[in-house]
């Protein structure tokens, strides 16, 4: 292969590039592993093996995913790629549907991405297969999420409620 000084610097160019991307998705995207998340929250933050949590005595598990315990979480539950994360202060006030509705939400995170629609059918799915979710655990959700506004993530509560009554209902959805 004949090479110019002028090629030189634009292959010099394309390696820092492609080891630079190459740095960026393979640790940015992943995110902290669960270790990692609880020794930098702190706090009593503590792990759950997979498939060793239970939500108001019922068995939970989202594969071989951990679930973190975090206090002082800013929301129910979130979920990043490998481990789940649920506040129990904020879990401890709502009832044992929307708990688990909540846990298979963020676990349908682990499995079909980040769009919260999706999400949101996996978790009633789920929970109808299962057994832990009747037609009046999805009103309960509904009415846990009803003054929920919509943003740049999710669509509004009742709107949220409308779809997941739609994916509750259809048995053609696994």
């Amino acid at each position: 292969m004949n090479l110019s000084t002028q090629s030189i610097p634009s292959i010099i160019i394309f390696v820092l590039v492609a080891a630079a991307v190459g740095l960026f998705t393979s640790k940015s995207l992943a995110g902290p592993t669960a270790e990692e998340y609880v020794r930098k929250v702190g706090n009593g933050a503590r792990i759950i093996a997979a498939s060793r949590l239970k939500i108001d005595r019922i068995r939970v598990s989202c594969g071989r995913r951990p679930t973190v315990l975090d206090d002082t979480l800013d929301d129910y539950g979130a979920a990043y790629p490998g481990f789940l994360i649920l506040n129990p202060k904020l879990m401890g006030h709502i009832s044992t549907p929307v708990k688990l509705w909540i846990y298979a939400h963020e676990c349908a995170h682990q499995f079909r991405g980040p769009d919260e629609e999706t999400a949101d059918c996996f978790a009633v799915q789920r929970g109808r297969r299962q057994g832990w979710l009747s037609p009046g655990g999805v009103d309960e959700i509904c009415n846990f999420i009803k003054s929920a506004k919509g943003d740049w993530m999710h669509i509004s509560g009742p709107n949220r409620c409308h779809a997941m009554k739609k994916c509750y209902f259809d048995r053609a959805i696994h």
